[in-house]
């Protein structure tokens, strides 16, 4: 089968916007492809049927023993059957999935905001009986990385996540694009405080508000509410339903513990402790009163989830008391990041709360943290070991994941683009082949720069299973120790051949960009540890100041989770 101008592209007549998406989408690729596919046309089902057709969606072309697309979340099919080719997806972003996947099986890549491979076909051709039915991994995946918003890359690298924060950072996917899965509320995490302000409540009702150390406190990412204090469900009930209320759309809102400086934040009054005692768990108390605001809200919304974290003092699950059907566990990973959750006695306790919670919960979600929080540009070898924990999460039962990154403004240095567009991979197929797709991205990300590149990832990989990395590090204390002196004169050449290949050979002029971006993690190293020409002290300063700016002038805006670049105003 060649798709080529005896053929039309069919829409419903009464399609979404997203059906005419995904038709705008093949036929621009196929002509980017190949002349030959230069003048298919979009026709709707109301004109007469044609020999040779691409189905998209739903429409009234009938085809005998065509197969339906699983009931699963996002499952897609792409099927040829006697000079047709239908594509289709269980939900309105998946029938741009199964686009995408065409477009892939022609050899299409989709790596980064500005980079794409798109093959010179001679012919765009696809066998005859062509049959790729799928269905995702995880229902829910979402790569919280900068680089990883753009509404129309995101379609393409088929992630459904649709989460922003206060401060607006996240991504929209909008209607032409399908939608995406959204929270109702105006935050996807740490609603607590929202949900009982403590500068409405707190002067008047200090009983909301947890016991810490024998005194009720309200004092911000230091403490909780009381979850014993039946006004305190009552309120939080309602906020709940209020929510739910003010976003139709929304199947998830977020019932979830404050954010917290220090682990034992929780509520230590007489009958949360006692709750929690018998429980087991500080998580005992939250379970039970998650699952009232659960019972409370099913009655208005039978198909929404309450979501709630498990992380830091509610990490591990109660012993006696289930999450109701209705009740969504967020599982916030922890521990050591170089190495596989399964293979680290230091990843001892996470795993133990997978096997826990996986156990007695419907819905498990993940928040896993993919990047250094105290240094974003620090070197941060933990590729391998997330392909290897995605996988561990598909076997736990995880029906959703969330990978937060580097999700701030500005550009993503320290491999950002790449691990994203991993990341995205895994979530979609836990058993790609992930070597497979790196090597793929490099090779065009980085253009004729991409062999020094995998030697330098090689390098630190192999240096990075010597230590344990938290998500929160000096590079100093990460690096200083596995990279000796001796071979920062290796490593800078690696990144020198590769800025003047990508430079001078036939590589897109980005290339060359990119690898001067991806170099500003290895100068950091050096900046930040003293090392390399950041040694001689007559020179850090001007050498500080130069670093900086070329942070500036690549686009890199944050330095940590809490600092700006030196120059860059806060905002």
């Amino acid at each position: 089968m060649i798709l080529n101008s005896d053929y039309s592209i069919v829409i419903s007549e009464k399609c979404s916007e997203s059906d005419k998406y995904a038709a705008n989408m093949l036929s621009e690729y196929l002509r980017k492809m190949t002349s030959g596919a230069s003048d298919i046309k979009i026709i709707s089902d109301a004109e007469a049927e044609k020999a040779f057709e691409i189905i998209i969606g739903k429409t009234n072309r009938k085809s005998d023993n065509l197969p339906l697309v699983s009931p699963k979340d996002d499952s897609i099919l792409v099927v040829a059957r006697k000079e047709k080719l239908y594509l289709d997806g269980q939900s309105r972003r998946a029938v741009i999935y199964a686009v995408v996947e065409l477009l892939e099986y022609l050899g299409c890549r989709f790596f980064a905001e500005d980079t794409e491979k798109i093959p010179c076909l001679e012919k765009a051709e696809i066998p005859d009986d062509l049959y790729i039915a799928k269905t995702p991994t995880f229902s829910y995946r979402d790569v919280y990385w900068t680089c990883a918003y753009p509404p129309e890359l995101s379609v393409k690298l088929r992630l459904n996540g649709a989460l922003r924060n206060e401060a607006g950072f996240g991504r929209t996917l909008p209607e032409y694009l399908g939608g995406g899965i959204q929270y109702a509320g105006p935050h996807f995490v740490h609603t607590f405080c929202m949900m009982v302000p403590p500068e409405e409540y707190f002067e008047t009702h200090p009983e909301y508000f947890a016991m810490i150390n024998g005194e009720r406190s309200c004092k911000h990412l230091y403490t909780q509410i009381c979850l014993s204090n039946p006004d305190v469900l009552s309120i939080v009930t309602e906020k709940t339903k209020q929510w739910c209320r003010e976003n139709p759309d929304a199947k998830i809102v977020s019932v979830s513990q404050n954010d917290s400086f220090v682990t034992e934040s929780y509520c230590t009054c007489e009958k949360c402790a006692a709750i929690d005692a018998e429980e087991g768990s500080p998580s005992g108390s939250l379970i039970r009163f998650v699952n009232k605001v659960a019972q409370e809200v099913e009655k208005e919304f039978p198909d929404v989830l309450v979501d709630t974290l498990a992380y830091q003092y509610s990490v591990q699950p109660p012993k006696i008391t289930k999450p109701r059907k209705n009740v969504l566990i967020r599982l916030c990973t922890g521990g050591c990041y170089t190495h596989s959750i399964d293979e680290c006695e230091k990843n001892t306790g996470t795993r133990e709360a997978f096997e826990k919670w996986s156990k007695i919960c419907d819905n498990l979600y993940v928040w896993d943290y993919t990047t250094n929080f105290l240094q974003y540009l620090t070197p941060f070898a933990n590729m391998a070991a997330m392909r290897k924990n995605i996988k561990f999460f598909a076997e736990h039962n995880v029906r959703g994941v969330f990978m937060q990154g580097n999700y701030q403004p500005g550009k993503n240095g320290e491999f950002g683009e790449l691990r994203s567009y991993l990341m995205a991979k895994a979530l979609w197929n836990a058993d790609c082949d992930m070597d497979k797709d790196a090597v793929e991205f490099i090779d065009t990300y980085y253009g004729a720069g991409a062999k020094y590149i995998e030697e330098y990832l090689k390098y630190i990989y192999e240096k990075g299973r010597l230590v344990h990395f938290t998500w929160a590090m000096p590079s100093k204390d990460m690096w200083a120790a596995v990279i000796p002196d001796s071979d920062l004169e290796y490593l800078d050449s690696l990144w020198k051949d590769a800025k003047t290949a990508a430079k001078t050979g036939n590589s897109p002029e980005r290339s060359f960009e990119h690898v001067e971006r991806s170099e500003l993690s290895h100068r950091w190293f050096k900046l930040e540890a003293g090392k390399g020409e950041f040694s001689d002290s007559d020179k850090v300063e001007k050498l500080t100041e130069e670093f900086y700016a070329d942070c500036r002038r690549l686009g890199i805006e944050r330095l940590s989770e809490g600092a700006n670049i030196p120059g860059i105003q806060a905002g």
